[in-house]
């Protein structure tokens, strides 16, 4: 699994050196909101902070006629800080919770061979900032889990044009979830867990330039995957594994005027694993937005 991480950086850092020649995009963005209330405020209000980071890095090239490169990056952190009031009716503020952590990292190869659909393959990363699942047991812990992904089969650009793509993609892919560090509560030694699966990956995205009224980006990712085989299978309690894991994601990001921006994120997840009902979550601020290249 290292010679995997090893071979993922290297890949990108190859790319992003080596820059001559691609079509390289990026842009970051830092939303943010606040609220404050006097001492003497006659109600149950309590100041708080939100604030939002994101990254999103693109290097891509027609390497040669017949195949074409694609890398990407995106990542995501958020925190809320919240005031409390202890017994003695003074406020103060508790630690900050994490309300976004994503990073996510692909590299894509397409054979552009001029048929109907194009082979593909790919690999790609799904990690996070900081872990604090086992925070009581004062085990925070950073880039974890790491989920890889490699996956190959065809895909089709429906729409792909300077302002406009649609592009799906169908292939068998296998995941190696890894679980850094994890403490045991009991002997309070930490292990590494592994677990293995194989099965189909379908993923579509849509992205859209709109100019006018505003300069805005919409961006709508669906990602379904459904395992066939599973590592763990003889320890796992039931077979929720083979249930299909979905996501979508949609992002509007509206530049206002200069710097500042509109972000809307809206996303719906379903994994029956973690919990047998469809999950969202949804954001809305304004920021700073700036384009690095």
């Amino acid at each position: 699994m290292k010679r995997i991480l090893i071979v993922t950086i290297l890949m990108f850092s190859f790319v992003f050196l080596m820059a001559e020649g691609w079509d390289i995009q990026s842009d970051v963005s830092l939303t943010a909101s606040q609220s404050a209330y006097s001492d003497n405020w006659a109600g149950t209000e309590l100041s708080n902070i939100t604030w939002l980071a994101n990254g999103n890095f693109l290097a891509q090239k027609q390497l040669v006629k017949w195949l074409h490169n694609k890398n990407t990056v995106k990542a995501s952190f958020g925190q809320t800080h919240v005031q409390e009031t202890d017994s003695s009716g003074d406020k103060y503020w508790k630690a900050p919770t994490i309300s976004t952590d994503k990073i996510e990292a692909e590299t894509l190869y397409r054979f552009t061979l001029e048929g109907w659909v194009d082979p593909f393959t790919s690999a790609r990363l799904q990690t996070r900032f900081l872990d604090e699942s086992q925070k009581a047991l004062d085990n925070t812990r950073m880039f974890n889990n790491l989920l890889f992904t490699e996956s190959a089969g065809v895909m089709k650009n429906f729409i792909d044009g300077k302002n406009t793509l649609l592009s799906t993609r169908l292939g068998v892919a296998f995941r190696e979830d890894i679980d850094r560090g994890k403490q045991n509560p009991v002997t309070d030694e930490k292990e590494n867990f592994i677990t293995v699966d194989g099965g189909v990956e379908f993923i579509a995205e849509f992205n859209k330039n709109i100019k006018i009224p505003l300069n805005s980006t919409f961006k709508s990712k669906l990602n379904v995957y459904k395992a066939v085989i599973n590592s763990k299978s003889d320890e796992l309690p039931n077979d929720y594994w083979k249930a299909p894991v979905a996501s979508w994601e949609n992002t509007i990001n509206t530049k206002l005027f200069g710097i500042v921006s509109a972000n809307f994120l809206f996303e719906m997840r379903y994994n029956k694993q973690q919990v047998d009902e469809i999950q969202w979550q949804q954001m809305l601020g304004l920021g700073v937005n700036y384009n690095l290249f």
